[in-house]
């Protein structure tokens, strides 16, 4: 069968198929961008990481001291009960991320977690205040 007969043969049934294909494709892309790449397990167990320090994540062009507030976050996370069993706090990667730089000294950003094989269920707070003192703020006033 040459290539030309492969492709005519069968056409709306190929066409068909490949159209269905790529909606599975975008759905299952779809989910795993939402849902951090975990199914949903409807009886899964929930676990709560207390006091976990936030991670700051800057850019090496743009290093400085940033002051967070708070500086700790609560996480509650679901999964399996063997997978939450075996998870330490040191586990569980809180962060966030200060690549892109920002036009003032203040802003909000927004609390990521990584835990793996587990789904996060919540983040308190979800939102951090973020503060780099301006070069003023680290002189110190000259003595007359």
């Amino acid at each position: 069968m040459s290539t030309r007969e492969f492709l005519r043969h069968n056409r709306w049934q190929k066409i068909v198929s490949l159209l269905l294909a790529m909606l599975i494709w975008f759905t299952v892309k779809q989910g795993l961008e939402r849902g951090g790449g975990f199914p949903v397990v409807p009886d899964a167990n929930t676990r709560t990481f207390d006091h976990l320090p936030i991670r700051v994540l800057t850019a090496t062009a743009n290093p400085g001291p940033v002051h967070l507030n708070p500086s700790e976050v609560t996480v509650v996370l679901r999964g399996r009960p063997d997978v939450l069993s075996r998870l330490r706090p040191q586990d569980v990667e809180v962060y966030v991320n200060l690549a892109d730089p920002a036009p003032t000294n203040t802003l909000r950003r927004i609390v990521r977690v990584n835990a793996v094989g587990c789904q996060v269920g919540s983040v308190s707070p979800e939102e951090v205040l973020i503060e780099r003192p301006s070069p003023s703020d680290n002189q110190t006033p000259a003595s007359p």
